[in-house]
């Protein structure tokens, strides 16, 4: 697989990770969470995880614009990779200051392994051969 099919499908595959997580979120949170291994909160909380689902879809269907031919997958794969530190770190620090369990990690690894892989490939400039 040559760069440019590795830089769309890498697109299409988070993306569509995300965009699916983030749905499964808003309309069965409870299901995601159960996946996880991750208590349920109160069930006044629910509705915040549906809201953090539009995010979660958001960042994920964020991966189309670097399929298209208007927008540069570089400045994508930035953007979601900072989205997804920012979250790693957040989650790392709410698990090691006991506010969150600890099978929340799974969530902050895989984040922080899509954000490294992204990032390394961001420096290896991979996305400046990349017709626009």
């Amino acid at each position: 697989m040559n760069q440019t099919k590795f830089l769309r499908f890498w697109s299409a595959a988070m993306g569509s990770m995300d965009a699916l997580t983030g749905l499964l979120l808003i309309v069965f949170p409870l299901g995601v969470l159960r996946l996880l291994g991750i208590a349920p909160p109160s069930a006044d909380a629910v509705v915040f995880l549906s809201w953090i689902g539009v995010f979660v879809m958001a960042v994920g269907l964020s991966y189309g614009l670097a399929l298209g031919k208007r927008a540069r997958g570089e400045t994508v794969w930035i953007f979601t990779a900072v989205v997804r530190i920012l979250v790693a770190v957040f989650l790392t620090a709410r698990i090691l200051d006991g506010s969150l369990e600890k099978a929340w990690a799974w969530v902050a690894v895989a984040d922080a392994s899509v954000a490294v892989v992204q990032g390394l490939i961001l420096r290896a400039g991979w996305w400046k051969g990349v017709a626009r």
